[in-house]
């Protein structure tokens, strides 16, 4: 990629995903592990499409995420519906007018809700029902075990359990006892329930090493994790977004600004922590990967606070990095923003505009987003009755 033909067409800010780099990562993935992958379309919806001949389904948490996956025509067998808040007019027009592949029950009100729409509309409905580590997600064991022993046949259908307890997992032991844990319950639904699990879908949170002073051999954690995952006896299917999307992504942000004063020198950039957010940043701390694109060479360096356009003294990217002496126009190039980072940031707060976004393939640049002006939003239309 040539990122300065870029920066010259495009401008900064903006996110680059290079569809390259992620189908590489996925194969990868799907190289070491002898499971199919689920992506968590929250991750990054600009990369949902590429992903299709890639990933056995897409987990969907909002009619927001559903509604760009159908107009992206994504085959109603590849959705699994999730999310804490089914909106009722939302889920009975998916049941009535798709064929999707599952729901998720969250509690036993959507239990309830997806029961009545089933029966309403006379169609079969799979269900896999959430398991909760202990947050506001999914169900009780003994919720779990209620529903199995209450529900109606007729138009349900339970294929299996959804697990996810969090991200960024680098421990294998706590992945092991998860997964132990599991298998018990899923032992104890068949021998005492005679309800045979089909199948889980499983969140092992996979890790993502953000910042240079990371070490991560993730070759022998998968090899690892791939041993530990063969101990379920029922389909597995694992629900992954930030490990396949992460690596794929860019973020451009150029120098618009240099200043010292008695507490150091301070570049500001044309971007900030309503563009760039990375998982495990604390108080600009951590010094993510990155490339600088500079046409000054000079051998003198100065340590900088790398700061963003918002008017609030958190809007500070790396504090205290070395780096050679920084002018207006340089650019930086962040890297591992594939994944979250797009949706994630305070993108609305001083009505600054939305970054264009640009998707790299076969050497090809594609712009799939403009720059969006947040102040359309922001905006106060009144009217008047």
């Amino acid at each position: 990629m040539n990122f300065e033909n870029i920066i010259i067409k495009y401008g900064t800010p903006a996110y680059i995903f290079n569809i390259d780099e992620l189908i590489k990562r996925v194969e990868y993935l799907n190289s070491k592990l002898s499971f199919p992958l689920v992506y968590a379309v929250k991750a990054n919806t600009f990369i949902i499409k590429e992903l299709e001949n890639y990933v056995e389904r897409y987990e969907i948490c909002s009619n927001g995420e559903y509604e760009i996956c159908d107009k992206l025509q994504i085959k109603d067998e590849m959705m699994v519906i999730s999310g804490v808040n089914k909106e009722e007019d939302k889920i009975a027009k998916m049941i009535k007018d798709k064929n999707i592949l599952k729901y998720t029950v969250e509690s036993l009100n959507q239990f309830a809700l997806l029961q009545r729409l089933a029966k309403e509309n006379k169609k079969i409905v799979h269900l896999l029902l959430r398991l909760t580590s202990g947050n506001q997600f999914g169900i009780t064991k003994e919720e779990v075990k209620k529903i199995i022993n209450d529900y109606d046949h007729e138009y349900i259908v339970i294929d299996g359990l959804e697990y996810f307890s969090g991200t960024q997992k680098h421990n294998l032991n706590i992945i092991e006892k998860e997964i132990n844990d599991l298998n018990n319950f899923i032992n104890e639904l068949e021998n005492d329930f005679n309800f045979p699990i089909k199948e889980i879908e499983y969140g092992p949170g996979l890790p993502v090493y953000y910042f240079q002073d990371n070490e991560f051999l993730e070759d022998e954690f998968l090899i690892k994790l791939n041993e530990l995952l063969k101990t379920f006896k029922i389909k597995v299917s694992l629900e992954i977004g930030r490990s396949i999307a992460s690596s794929c992504g860019y973020y451009l942000t150029r120098v618009v600004d240099l200043k010292s004063n008695q507490n150091g020198n301070f570049a500001i950039l044309d971007g900030g922590i309503n563009h760039l957010v990375y998982y495990g940043q604390m108080m600009a701390m951590k010094i993510p990967y990155f490339d600088l694109i500079s046409s000054k060479d000079c051998s003198e360096k100065k340590v900088y606070n790398l700061c963003g356009s918002l008017c609030t003294i958190n809007d500070i990217l790396v504090k205290n990095i070395e780096l050679k002496e920084l002018k207006i126009g340089d650019t930086f190039i962040f890297k591992n923003v594939g994944a979250y980072s797009v949706t994630e940031g305070i993108s609305l707060f001083l009505s600054r505009d939305l970054p264009k976004v640009i998707l790299y393939k076969n050497n090809k640049c594609y712009l799939v987003r403009d720059t969006y002006k947040t102040s359309n939003l922001n905006f106060p239309n009144v009217v008047e009755e």
